[in-house]
């Protein structure tokens, strides 16, 4: 469900996690093809808007009204705003708490994942943060250090809930 990636969208401190451990080196990636001329930007005009009208039934709305932007925060590490919009988007997508744990209503499964790292703790102090956000709102998140042959296995079969890449 495109809420909930959404959601742990939200629960991710970008902006605090680029000051405080990376001295501000980096800007936000706002497109999946960031610094090319694929890179999205704004609304679709042009040959674009021409080929996605196509397609207007399978697409969301926002497509078409909305530029995208990840969501931001002011860097201090207080995202309360952010956490209740993830909670708003989780409520829709047909979440609740249930005994201090975000849960599928329907099915009654907790929200949890994994986070899959390849051999190096580094990316610990970049996940740990978000890990406690999550946990603000009743996600379990667990992070795996794995070696590099079970990591490219679990990687090349999708066997993973979240992994970080590098592309």
């Amino acid at each position: 469900d495109a809420r909930v990636r959404q959601a742990l969208s939200y629960a991710f401190d970008f902006d605090w996690t680029n000051k405080n451990l990376f001295h501000d080196q980096y800007t936000r990636t706002e497109s999946y093809f960031s610094n090319s001329e694929l890179a999205s930007s704004g609304l679709p005009e042009g040959r674009e808007l021409e080929i996605l009208e196509g397609f207007k039934d399978k697409l969301p709305p926002d497509v078409f009204t909305k530029s995208y932007h990840p969501p931001k925060t002011d860097g201090t590490g207080k995202i309360r705003d952010n956490l209740k919009e993830a909670v708003k988007l989780l409520k829709d997508a047909g979440y609740g708490i249930k005994n201090k744990k975000m849960t599928n209503l329907k099915t009654g499964e907790n929200l949890d994942f994994e986070i899959l790292i390849n051999t190096s703790p580094t990316w610990e102090r970049i996940i740990l943060p978000y890990k406690k956000n999550l946990s603000r709102i009743g996600i379990d998140l667990s992070v795996r250090i794995i070696d590099s042959s079970q990591y490219k296995q679990r990687s090349d079969t999708f066997d993973y809930d979240m992994i970080i890449d590098v592309f």
